[in-house]
């Protein structure tokens, strides 16, 4: 048994991940002074990859950035709540003295060997705007190729782990057991729900290669051909946390069609 124990802690030790819940973060220019230039190399391409993560328009809660709607508050924990979703560590950071006050952003954890880089991540669009991806990575280039983070990103006054969220409930309401080919019906997802927040989008795959997103619970929708259809509904919370239900719709011509040997006449004779 203790060689066992030896050879798991061994292992534990060779291929352990870093584990980043409880570090602090601490936002460094992508430059060579920070970090080595293999590092610098390994890094703008996992930054490429993560923004092409925030640019997707699939993602996007679609709120707006007003007084009577949500908060940059809002928004940081949706984008992190969907980043974590994906697997990334995160954490939420907040500074005073921005345009709408206190200003609450991401920065994200990525991985280097022996090492953690602090990513900043805006999550918010501009004011009176609909947030229509879950942000971007505030940085720019410079001439010579070279990677900055806008400034003003790099401190904060406190970091904070995400709020503690509860998975909202997916449910699919079919408008009857068999649908007419071509005949417009209601998907209704009314029963769908979040404990502890509210649901923002409804995901639908229907099923015949249509793929739609909305912000109400009802999806109108007609099927060309006859056959079964599984139906899937992804809905999300305002945390950027989902949960998926599914249910087959029944297509099915159900208007009397003549029978071979029936002349469909009033049969009274000739």
């Amino acid at each position: 048994m203790a060689r066992w124990t030896i050879l798991v802690a061994l292992l534990l030790v060779l291929f352990a991940v870093p584990v980043l819940s409880n570090e602090f973060p601490q936002v460094l220019q992508p430059n060579t002074t920070s970090y080595s230039p293999t590092e610098v190399a390994t890094l703008k391409q996992k930054i490429t990859t993560l923004n092409g993560i925030l640019s997707d328009t699939d993602l996007g809660s679609r709120r707006l950035f007003a007084g009577n709607g949500w908060q940059s508050r809002n928004f940081a924990e949706y984008t992190g709540g969907s980043l974590a979703e994906l697997g990334y560590v995160v954490r939420l950071v907040s500074q005073a003295g921005w345009s709408d006050g206190v200003h609450t952003w991401v920065v994200v954890g990525l991985p280097l060997a022996g090492k953690t880089a602090w990513v900043p991540v805006e999550a918010s669009p501009g004011s009176n705007q609909v947030q229509q991806n879950l942000g971007y990575v505030p940085s720019y280039s410079d001439s010579g190729g070279n990677l900055w983070f806008e400034a003003r990103y790099l401190n904060f006054a406190g970091a904070e782990n995400l709020p503690r969220n509860v998975a909202p409930v997916a449910s699919i309401r079919l408008p009857a057991s068999r649908i007419d080919p071509r005949k417009t019906e209601k998907l209704i997802a009314l029963g769908s729900y979040d404990p502890d927040g509210e649901v923002v989008l409804y995901k639908w795959n229907l099923g015949d290669g249509t793929f739609t997103i909305r912000t109400s619970p009802v999806v109108r929708h007609a099927y060309d051909k006859e056959g079964n259809y599984v139906v899937s509904l992804s809905v999300v919370d305002n945390r950027g946390k989902s949960t998926t239900a599914s249910s087959t719709v029944h297509v099915e011509n159900r208007e009397w069609e003549p029978k071979e040997g029936d002349s469909g006449g009033c049969g009274c004779g000739g």
